[in-house]
């Protein structure tokens, strides 16, 4: 996990240098904090998701886009759209 969030920050860092903009430009286009934006570069694990969402589509990331589009192929998530899912998972253990 902790590698997989420093991985998404330095994406986050390498995309916004490779687009020319600064930590203030993109902390102000995604209506966010400079040091939230700090923070998410350096790989935080107390980052939240909404916050790192917000960057990503400040800076039009096309993957993001695209990875959310193919969700909706899945089939455990067009069941789940489709109502065919509980509520809720059930902690008990069934003992048959």
């Amino acid at each position: 996990m902790t590698q997989f969030v420093a991985d998404v920050g330095l994406r986050i860092r390498l995309m916004r240098l490779a687009r020319g903009m600064t930590q203030k430009d993109l902390a102000e286009r995604a209506d966010i904090s400079r040091l939230t934006l700090m923070s998410i570069e350096a790989g935080s694990l107390g980052s939240r998701f909404a916050d790192v969402a917000r960057l990503l589509w400040a800076m039009d990331d096309v993957s993001l886009q695209t990875a959310l589009a193919t969700a909706a192929q899945d089939p455990a998530y067009q069941d789940a759209v489709r109502g065919n899912l509980p509520r809720f998972k059930s902690r008990r253990k069934d003992f048959a």
